[in-house]
């Protein structure tokens, strides 16, 4: 493979690009830069500040960097469901050469439940699917005959073999095993992406705030976070010239009730 990710052309070109190197790496590579594709959000408010009363976070009144830094510490805080998609965009083969017109392509699909050591996580890719089940320092991983080639864990298309959290096979498959780490690869893996925190819409406990996530000037996508208690996340949207991403959260703090690793072939 002869890069990593795509360069793209123009602005609006780094936001998914770290979530699509990934998608790269386990599915192969192509070659050709995609043209730019943009989201316009619904609200925009770039450096707003709104009045706060005090039954509010106040998430929509800091800079960009601080409502990273909140978001992300409070995905950990909680057990959470989140799904989502990543889709690359390649050239369109029926198209005339030259024209930049792109179609989707490859695409990750994921739903994960759980914190950071008690979770579980099920993840497609092109003909790879994984399932895994993570209690504390170990993961215990099933997946298909494509899986198991990629990571070389053969015992795993019979049943769950165990695995430290840290190992080889799992980091093939980063940032998709922890939605923090997929939100910090997506909004904060390049400088030139930047959030805006803007309006808050709705009252209440279910008043949320749109963070604008941008590239210079130029909106590509939307965080939208609770206004109340913590900032947590529950949709992001986002698009540039590598791709796309879709994230919906829910369930937050919620006994997910995740039952014990099943099926284990091969024990820690």
């Amino acid at each position: 493979m002869g890069r990593g990710r795509f360069v793209g052309r123009g602005r609006g070109a780094v936001v998914v690009a770290a979530a699509v190197a990934t998608v790269l790496t386990l599915a192969g590579c192509t070659g050709t830069d995609p043209a730019d594709v943009a989201v316009t959000p619904t609200a925009t408010g770039f450096g707003g500040q709104a009045p706060v009363d005090g039954s509010r976070n106040g998430i929509e009144t800091v800079d960009g960097a601080t409502a990273l830094r909140d978001v992300l510490r409070a995905v950990r805080s909680e057990a959470v469901v989140a799904t989502g998609t990543v889709t690359e965009l390649v050239p369109d083969p029926d198209a005339r050469q030259g024209s930049g017109d792109t179609v989707p392509g490859r695409t990750v699909r994921f739903t994960y439940r759980g914190v950071p050591d008690d979770s579980s996580l099920q993840l497609s890719v092109g003909g790879v699917t994984l399932d895994a089940r993570r209690t504390g320092d170990d993961v215990y991983v099933r997946g298909n005959a494509a899986f198991a080639e990629r990571t070389g864990l053969d015992g795993a298309t019979k049943g769950r073999v165990c695995v430290p959290a840290g190992s080889s096979a799992l980091r093939t498959f980063a940032p998709f095993t922890e939605p923090d780490d997929l939100l910090r690869a997506v909004l904060g893996s390049d400088g030139d992406v930047t959030l805006h925190p803007g309006a808050v819409q709705g009252s209440g406990e279910d008043a949320r705030a749109q963070i604008v996530v941008a590239n210079g000037s130029s909106p590509v996508g939307a965080l939208e976070v609770s206004a109340v208690g913590e900032p947590v996340p529950y949709a992001l949207s986002a698009a540039d010239g590598t791709g796309s991403v879709t994230m919906a959260f829910r369930s937050w703090g919620a006994d997910l009730g995740l039952a014990d690793p099943d099926d284990v072939v091969d024990d820690c």
